[in-house]
């Protein structure tokens, strides 16, 4: 495998186990992991082709990797817009992107700073079964909840990020800046020439 294949697959792992997973960031995160579709381009001319792929696999999800990129945040967003189909979602992440916490919306693209610049492929009938609202828990599960031993998984997506507090964010923000740090190190590394 290209090393900087190998570095963009790892990084990528890194994001989505301490960050989307840890923080609970996406409802389907861990289930999808095995059925996960990850395709690495090295230049955006070969995203369209990589999102055809997986909206023509049977893949719930995908992730477009455009490994070791400069590409700007706005100019990902360009290529999101030209490589959009009717039969999948296709979301933007980005290593700069910037936000806030004003609004759980305006900190969706904090939360979405991958390693590398990244286009997320979803099933729109995944996206609908996210947003249902699961059945009331059983007793015992009430009880768990009541006493703070569980948390209600019927919170929505956008309330979960509501309720992200200052200090959840100020750990993700650590995180995602190691991750920076990380990616750059790892793909310095795989420019240097050997000794």
């Amino acid at each position: 495998m290209d090393p900087v294949e190998r570095e963009a697959r790892r990084l990528l792992d890194r994001y989505l186990t301490e960050v989307v997973e840890r923080f609970g960031l996406c409802p389907w995160a861990a289930s999808a992991r095995a059925d996960l579709q990850i395709e690495i381009v090295r230049s955006p001319d070969e995203a369209a082709a990589a999102v055809a792929r997986i909206a023509a696999s049977s893949a719930p999800i995908g992730m477009v990797v455009l490994a070791a990129s400069s590409i700007t945040p706005r100019e990902l967003q360009a290529l999101r817009d030209a490589c959009m189909r009717d039969d999948v979602a296709i979301a933007d992440f980005h290593p700069r992107a910037t936000g806030d916490d004003a609004t759980p919306a305006r900190l969706v693209p904090v939360l979405r700073r991958s390693p590398d610049p990244m286009l997320q492929v979803v099933r729109w009938s995944v996206l609908h079964a996210a947003r249902r609202q699961p059945p009331a828990p059983d007793r015992a599960d009430q009880a768990r909840i009541l006493a703070g031993h569980a948390s209600d998984a019927r919170v929505s997506v956008a309330d979960q990020i509501a309720q992200i507090t200052a200090h959840t964010l100020a750990a993700l923000t650590e995180i995602l800046d190691d991750l920076t740090r990380d990616r750059d190190a790892a793909y310095a590394s795989c420019t240097s020439p050997s000794p």
